[in-house]
């Protein structure tokens, strides 16, 4: 095992690879971490999670349950594997989701929706605080009683740990750089927004007018989970 991280992105264009990760990749590097990223949705074999010090697995704009992707399914098998080999697990949106599925959850269609900033109710504030968070999804979290839940709000679970790995249905990552990234992927995006009510202008001003506040919490987020995890702690430079 080295200094190395897995990143899974999902339906974005590898030029846009990087740009997808929004502030987590600086934050990873900062602390001497490398990031390796790979598109889960493609055929070819992912590497051995034991080769990697972590996983992230990123958003898309899929979901969980659409059973017509097999990718999805072994995307299942992959993390899995990667929990039996004791690699801790960073899932953010779809990443969450798809963990919560792992462990012996579901996912289904919300009743809530959510695409914007929103504060969230935290019972361990020093690992995830209330925000404010970006949200981009319509898909919502159950749980088993054998995992935690540490975060929520009206819509339903927003963060929650199984041992090592941590799962975040909003985006600490979220900034005007990942929005270009999605938008770039997600050609309807402002149709997208709409039909949930949602300006899609209004959606990039609030994201650039967080992006300082955002990239501070993300990078406590981050320092929190590698030190929880026990991947290593190190301040970044």
């Amino acid at each position: 095992m080295n200094g190395h991280v897995l990143a899974l992105v999902h339906g974005i264009e590898e030029r846009y690879w990087r740009a997808s990760l929004g502030t987590l990749l600086p934050a990873l590097q900062r602390r001497g971490l490398q990031v390796e990223i790979k598109s889960a949705d493609e055929h070819a074999p992912l590497p051995p999670p034991s080769e990697f010090r972590m996983i992230l697995v990123m958003g898309s704009h899929a979901s969980v349950y659409d059973e017509s992707l097999e990718w999805v399914d072994r995307e299942r098998r992959y993390l899995r594997t990667a929990i039996d080999s004791e690699i801790p697990i960073l899932g953010v949106c779809f990443g969450a989701q798809i963990l919560a599925c792992v462990v012996g959850g579901s996912v289904a269609l919300s009743k809530y929706p959510e695409h914007g900033l929103t504060t969230v109710h935290t019972t361990d504030p020093d690992f995830v605080g209330a925000g404010p968070w970006l949200e981009f999804h319509h898909d919502t979290i159950t749980v088993p009683d054998r995992v935690r839940v540490i975060a929520k709000n009206d819509a339903g679970v927003q963060a929650f740990t199984y041992g090592p790995h941590l799962g975040v249905q909003f985006h600490p990552e979220a900034s005007p750089e990942w929005l270009r990234a999605w938008s770039s992927s997600i050609p309807d995006l402002e149709l997208y927004l709409g039909s949930h009510g949602v300006d899609s202008e209004q959606f990039a001003r609030d994201i650039a007018m967080n992006s300082a506040t955002a990239a501070r919490d993300c990078d406590r987020l981050l320092d929190r989970f590698l030190a929880r995890a026990g991947v290593f702690h190190s301040q970044p430079v």
